[in-house]
């Protein structure tokens, strides 16, 4: 049963050694009582060219999150998806990408070669990475709590009185923490606001600072049974009147390329003997985002719990690498799965959506 993974990033550096640090953490030799896996792997590089590999070592050097200097071939986009067509033609493919072009755009790219995709449509992932859409669904909705907030554009007018300080601005499709700033006061906004604007045409200004806890809930979705399972909640270090940033979460070197996780970026799992009420509140919320969002699979979700305890949604993560560094697997560990059983059911859910597609289509 083979599965292509493609890692690396079509955009910048950044997101390339984040994307190496996370992805590579795959166990290569990974197998199942289920399934015979065999993988190969697949490179993308900024610059657009694509290798192929037996092992992933064979291309990256994990410890430096560095490409190997080897004699690989290098394909342009057109070349690499033929030869994955016709040559690999693999059963699946996981979609290692964390930048928004590769999580959307290049996912695409396999929707239209028709090989199916861990983790669900093209669709879900456009809504989740534009936070102006993902919030505008759930606000529609009315059953997940947002900030307070409205959207602003360049050019817009801005009255003083419509920003309260602390505020939080946004970038509506920036990635990770790269776009976002806390604003203390009015000397501050405009900066904050063109930072902002340099990701995304769209800003969300949200309207107060939710001073308190940052808590993650991941759910996953076992396609047979159509039941969601909210994990184990996780708690993070936050900075007193603070937001977390990007080196709370990631170690950079003097360019500013990630490295390796912070030190600073230890999670710890919330009580359910002390925090039950909580507990209960975010993973009902993260279910009924799920679900309103049109996820599949897998989605992880942030929230801001404020100081008399109510959560806030912040944002949906859709990325998982299936490996000991992905925070899936982490809380899906806690919750009683291994990296193996979660990983089968992931690809179980992926064979059973290719099935009803085919059903489907025999049908019409």
């Amino acid at each position: 049963f083979q599965i292509l993974h493609v890692l690396g990033s079509p955009s910048d550096e950044f997101s390339f050694k984040l994307n190496m640090l996370y992805g590579g953490s795959f166990h290569e030799e990974m197998q199942s009582p289920k399934y015979d896996y065999h993988f190969v792997y697949a490179l993308v590089r900024p610059a657009g060219s694509w290798s192929f590999a037996e092992r992933l070592s064979d291309i990256v050097d994990l410890t430096k999150l560095e490409e190997r200097g080897n004699s690989l071939k290098k394909m342009d986009i057109t070349a690499a998806l033929q030869h994955i067509k016709h040559v690999i033609q693999p059963d699946m493919a996981l979609l290692h990408f964390v930048c928004l072009k590769g999580m959307t755009t290049y996912r695409a790219l396999f929707d239209a070669l028709d090989i199916p995709l861990v983790g669900g449509s093209v669709e879900s992932r456009y809504l989740s990475m534009d936070k102006l859409i993902t919030r505008g669904v759930l606000v529609s909705y009315g059953d997940v709590s947002c900030p307070d907030g409205f959207i602003y554009q360049k050019g817009d007018p801005l009255e003083s009185e419509q920003v309260r300080y602390p505020c939080v601005i946004k970038a509506s499709q920036g990635e990770d923490t790269k776009a976002v700033r806390l604003v203390k006061d009015s000397k501050l906004l405009n900066a904050a606001i063109e930072h902002a604007l340099s990701y995304s045409d769209h800003v969300i200004i949200e309207r107060y600072y939710i001073e308190g806890r940052e808590i993650r809930c991941a759910v996953v979705e076992s396609a047979a049974n159509g039941e969601l399972k909210a994990l184990s909640c996780i708690e993070y270090k936050v900075r007193e009147n603070d937001i977390r940033r990007t080196e709370d979460k990631l170690s950079c070197n003097e360019k500013g390329l990630p490295v390796g996780k912070s030190p600073e970026n230890k999670p710890w799992f919330l009580d359910p003997s002390k925090e039950e009420k909580l507990i209960h509140r975010i993973q009902q919320q993260s279910c009924r985002a799920f679900r309103e969002l049109g996820l599949q699979d897998f989605g992880v979700f942030d929230f801001r719990v404020d100081i008399e305890g109510n959560p806030f949604f912040l944002e949906c993560n859709l990325f998982c690498s299936f490996g000991p560094q992905s925070v899936v697997n982490i809380v899906a560990k806690d919750s009683g799965f291994t990296d193996e059983s979660l990983f089968d059911m992931m690809v179980e859910n992926t064979l059973l959506r290719k099935r009803k597609q085919e059903n489907n289509n025999v049908n019409l």
